[in-house]
């Protein structure tokens, strides 16, 4: 395995010998700009849809040149936008080597074509006479180049491996699986040697050419022109899980998918759908339907339910993984009622045939009829999540969080936030532990109330409606303790599952006891709730207390009881209107009015529609929309907990929905906690420059050797850094 200092000394392209290949070599030049070609099968663009191989006789092509020039900078050269600024501000500095080769009497540029595509753009604009910054005609006359020669193509595809697998300037995933492939299948490469000269483990390499090979089949496919590399992680997680991988037929001896029904069917769940309907004219029109699936974290619940055709059938009909979910679990009632039906006939059974009961049969009888008063009692064990919130301490806020310290919950252990601010962004890879940040932040506002307690474990535990007190009593194992300072003052929480419980209480059917002990200042708030497997829980406190206004959100949760009473209030404070006109200028201009009706159901009124439909009808975007705009006013001079926030929301939504929700921020006083593993959520916020970006706050949440990290960048610092050098804060 080749260490990171082996791959960081071979990047640098010394004259040492790759062992097995040709002596490569290496020169210092200058060179015109104009002697200089750009690489037209960068490994950059080569999944683009408008890319297209290019033989090596054909470099030198002016058009090829210029059509790779377009490919590397984008429309209006957004994609070195971030260069253009660094180079006109700072010069062309020569940091980082730029690597060539020599074609004919020319040289192909190796490493470093985004820096040399813009030093083009900006030699057309120096032409013209607009202003280039620090930039002078030296700067495009005497480029300093390192010419390679020797070696071979397979020397060169390592290289730059080691430089954008392995190092710091990484691809992203689909390039560098490309370049897997092609050491293996186009250079005869083995596993190991792969493996060894990259500094990749096998299941990487394995991983990633099985997800490309996924993805070709759907670039194939009669959806493959809507192929984008953030498409990436949904092929990944299909692989990723097992039940995915059987239904879609995978080989993995020839690494395809040979379902060829399911797997044509799993891609138009991923697409867009063009179908025909009647208008209200009776005319044939043209409608787009949106992706079923959009997010690599909907792969893990569609496997959940993925043999169950009748919930397949009820997603495909409604366009929405989680009414496939729900209607599977319908299913299970009915297995269970089943099974319920079948221990009843099967009594009648044993009654009738009682004289052919043996003694050894009684200890069975007996052992059965332990099982089930355990599920009957049990079933009586419940939490209703629906109970009054405690009594705000604060009358007014001048100042919301300003810290907060999580010494123990879930997984987080000693994590110091700081210099919090009004939008606060975590941003992480999947299971880095942002969630259960933005849940520390939300039970710290409500202090001692158990229903915050309770709503947690509805929601981790995707229960709809009440639950069992056995389950809080075993997924409450570990200790919970937060503070930190909201409004200037400090506040403690600490929660603790106790099994012995107080001695003058029931104990028949007793689970455990939950202390909720909360503190502010001197004030001390105490809530104890008795679990019980046969009867409610037994809450006891003096009073209960909360900080603020809190609420989470979440794609993956519904809390039809906090929308119908976030609706009310917006209709009685009349910023209602200010909600749908949003939705109307940015998402659905036909849309008139959303109206709730007595059941708690939200209707939209179109005028593209004869009548008014319910909301789910519509996309997950516009409902994610609705529901956090909603939940703004609702907390007023509270917080907003906002769990990957850019979930099921076009990109191009995101810097309209950024300003909108930090209007909404400042209008109603809510301290935001946001939720993001997407860069392009991050840039949204920073692109707004809403208040210049003073009440951005931005944290990076990663892992190491087990223990989560959470690190702090200002919105300044953030904004400057993603102009400058394209900062991914994940």
């Amino acid at each position: 395995m080749v260490t990171f200092t082996e791959a960081h000394r071979r990047l640098q392209y010394t004259d040492k010998d790759y062992e097995g290949t040709e002596k490569m070599n290496t020169k210092r030049i200058t060179k015109h700009i104009d002697d200089l070609l750009l690489d037209p099968n960068n490994y950059r663009f080569i999944d683009r849809h408008e890319y297209r191989p290019v033989l090596d006789d054909q470099v030198l092509d002016e058009r090829v040149q210029q059509r790779t020039l377009s490919l590397i900078a984008g429309r209006n050269n957004e994609n070195i936008e971030d260069l253009i600024a660094s180079f006109t501000t700072n010069g062309f500095l020569d940091i980082d080597q730029i690597q060539t080769k020599a074609v004919g009497n020319k040289f192909l540029v190796l490493e470093g074509n985004r820096r040399i595509a813009t030093l083009k753009i900006l030699r057309r604009d120096y032409e013209k006479g607009n202003d280039v910054g620090k930039l002078n005609k030296n700067s495009f006359e005497s480029i300093n180049v390192v010419e390679i020669t020797g070696g071979d193509t397979v020397q060169h595809l390592i290289a730059m491996g080691l430089h954008h697998i392995s190092g710091k300037r990484k691809w992203s995933p689909v390039n560098e699986a490309q370049l897997m492939s092609d050491l293996l299948k186009k250079h005869r490469k083995s596993e190991d040697e792969i493996c060894s000269s990259l500094g990749i483990t096998k299941q990487k390499l394995r991983k990633s050419l099985r997800t490309l090979s996924i993805i070709e089949q759907y670039k194939e496919s009669d959806y493959g022109d809507q192929f984008e590399k953030n498409m990436y992680s949904i092929f990944e997680s299909v692989i990723n899980q097992p039940r995915m991988r059987e239904w879609v037929g995978w080989d993995d001896s020839v690494y395809e998918a040979r379902n060829s029904v399911n797997r044509e069917r799993f891609f138009s769940w991923i697409s867009q759908q063009e179908e025909t309907e009647k208008d209200e004219s009776g005319d044939d029109v043209i409608m787009t339907k949106e992706p079923i699936i959009t997010q690599y974290r909907e792969i893990r619940d569609l496997a959940e339910f993925i043999n169950d055709e009748k919930a397949i059938r009820e997603m495909e009909k409604t366009r929405n993984i989680r009414k496939g979910y729900n209607i599977s679990d319908m299913l299970g009632n009915e297995k269970f009622r089943d099974a319920l039906d079948n221990v009843q006939n099967g009594i009648k059974i044993i009654k009738n045939y009682r004289e052919y009961i043996k003694d050894t049969d009684y200890i069975e009888i007996a052992d059965l009829k332990s099982e089930l008063d355990k599920l009957a009692s049990s079933g009586m064990g419940t939490i209703d999540t629906s109970g009054k919130t405690g009594a705000v301490v604060f009358a007014s806020v001048d100042s919301h969080f300003d810290f907060l310290n999580i010494k123990s919950f879930r997984k987080l252990k000693d994590i110091r936030i700081r210099k919090l601010s009004r939008v606060n962004i975590f941003a992480g890879n999947n299971n880095s532990g942002k969630t259960s940040v933005l849940e520390a932040f939300y039970l710290l506002s409500q202090l001692n109330d158990p229903n915050a307690l309770f709503g947690l474990e509805r929601y981790r535990g995707k229960f709809y409606t009440e639950f069992q007190s056995l389950w809080l009593h075993r997924n409450l194992t570990s200790v919970i303790e937060i503070s930190g300072e909201f409004n200037g003052r400090h506040s403690t929480l600490f929660v603790q599952n106790n099994s012995d419980g107080p001695m003058d209480i029931d104990k028949s059917g007793f689970l455990s006891t939950v202390r909720i002990s909360a503190c502010m200042d001197n004030s001390s708030f105490d809530t104890h709730i008795h679990l019980y497997g046969n009867k409610s829980p037994v809450i006891n406190y003096t009073k209960t207390q909360i900080l603020c206004r809190g609420a989470l959100s979440s794609p993956y949760w519904h809390n039809v009881d906090l929308l119908s009473r976030a609706h009310n209030h917006a209709v009685r404070e009349k910023y209602f209107s200010d909600i749908i006109d949003f939705i109307r200028e940015n998402m659905d201009s036909s849309i008139e009015r959303i109206e709730m009706t007595e059941n708690s159901r939200f209707m939209v009124t179109s005028n593209r529609l004869a009548s008014a439909i319910d909301i789910t009808k519509y996309g997950e975007g516009l409902q994610r929309v609705f529901e956090i705009a909603l939940l703004m006013g609702y907390n007023r001079n509270g917080i907003l907990c906002i769990d990957e926030i850019d979930c099921a929301l076009h990109k191009t939504l995101l810097v309209g929905f950024s300003t909108f929700i930090q209007k909404l921020s400042e209008k109603f006083n809510v301290q935001l906690f946001l939720s993001t593993h997407s860069k392009e959520c991050i840039d949204a916020f920073i692109e707004a420059k809403y208040n210049d970006n003073r009440d951005i706050t931005a944290y990076s949440l990663s892992e190491r050797n087990g223990q989560a990290i959470c690190k702090y960048v200002d919105g300044k610092r953030l904004d400057a850094l993603i102009q400058s050098v394209n900062f991914d804060i994940r």
